[in-house]
């Protein structure tokens, strides 16, 4: 049984060069984390997110249309008002 050292060298090879892409992407997804840790220490900023004002309006509240269903017509704009009051003539 003969080896083929020169594809074994070749597999080798490229099977090194992946696993090192690999560590690059497993240590840029340890680090990036941290990284901004630290830039929002510097710049001063609180890990606190952004939070949306509730309302407990239901007139303002924010309402979901299937893609089937028509919306009523107090829902669409002024805009799209004028755009349809112009093709039915």
């Amino acid at each position: 049984m003969n080896i083929d050292y020169y594809s074994l060298a070749l597999f080798g090879k490229f099977g090194g060069a992946m696993l090192g892409l690999l560590l690059i992407v497993w240590v840029i997804a340890l680090l990036t984390p941290k990284a901004a840790r630290l830039v929002d220490r510097i710049s001063g900023k609180k890990g606190i997110p952004e939070r949306v004002h509730d309302s407990n309006d239901p007139e303002n509240e924010y309402k979901v249309y299937s893609v089937f269903e028509d919306r009523p017509r107090e829902n669409v704009n002024e805009h799209s008002r004028k755009n349809d009051d112009d093709s039915t003539k």
